[in-house]
């Protein structure tokens, strides 16, 4: 049986991640070959003490902690995790548990046959996964634009839910620069670059994190996007820091 990796990134999440922890505890229970790594990204609330005390507490080898002081964006959290890991295969889900955990046997049955496997909203018939007009509106021009700039196919490259190959994830996370949201752009860009293969699986957003208070800030966080891609064109054509 392969054994799977799975990274939690999370900043600022006390007021869920109990729920989380118990989630993927019961998760882990009939599944010893999954490992969870909870990666808090300098959080400035109680999510790492609440952490540390639910591991001490229940005391699983399976799920464990990373952490460090300073902010840094959820791209560096998961690189930070990715890095660390050691299961055959290396997922990372966003830490309120947006995408349901029954998805990683879906995607880690996939990354047999593709060296990275993500996760697409569009391929369901709920489309707009309940998003207001403004989140879809705001996903679609960034998606377009990256498609446009980076000459990627795929329709959604920002769902909280993607799959690799151990060997695929040590390269593209050792070479990855991008330390916010767009992150998971510069891993397809470089992917691509790389030659990998990649598959999708269907995926829903759960209503539970529809209903909660989103920490994106939608004009503030697009306009970082939309600088990040332009930094991938840069750090590739200018400065050749992806050969």
């Amino acid at each position: 049986m392969n054994t799977v990796s799975i990274i939690v990134p999370v900043y600022n999440e006390a007021q869920c991640i109990v729920a989380t922890f118990s989630s993927v505890l019961k998760f882990v229970v009939n599944k010893p070959w999954y490992d969870f790594i909870f990666v808090d990204d300098g959080s400035t609330d109680q999510t790492r003490e609440i952490l540390e005390s639910q591991i001490q507490l229940f005391n699983s080898k399976q799920i464990s902690l990373l952490s460090y002081k300073a902010h840094r964006g959820k791209g560096y959290a998961v690189k930070t995790g990715a890095l660390y890991a050691d299961g055959d295969y290396i997922c990372f889900l966003d830490g309120d548990l947006a995408y349901s955990l029954d998805y990683l046997d879906l995607m880690v049955a996939k990354l047999a046959d593709f060296d990275i496997v993500i996760g697409c909203r569009n391929l369901t018939p709920e489309k707009n996964n309940g998003f207001n007009f403004r989140r879809i509106l705001a996903g679609r021009i960034f998606n377009f634009i990256s498609r446009s700039l980076l000459k990627l196919n795929f329709t959604d490259m920002q769902a909280g839910i993607k799959g690799f190959d151990k060997y695929a994830a040590k390269d593209l996370f050792k070479t990855q620069i991008i330390p916010g949201f767009a992150f998971d752009v510069e891993l397809l860009y470089l992917a691509k670059k790389k030659r990998y293969t990649i598959g999708e699986i269907a995926v829903v957003v759960s209503k539970k994190h529809l209903y909660k208070k989103s920490q994106v800030k939608l004009f503030k966080h697009s306009i970082e996007m939309l600088f990040d891609l332009l930094q991938i064109v840069y750090h590739d054509f200018i400065l050749k820091k992806y050969e």
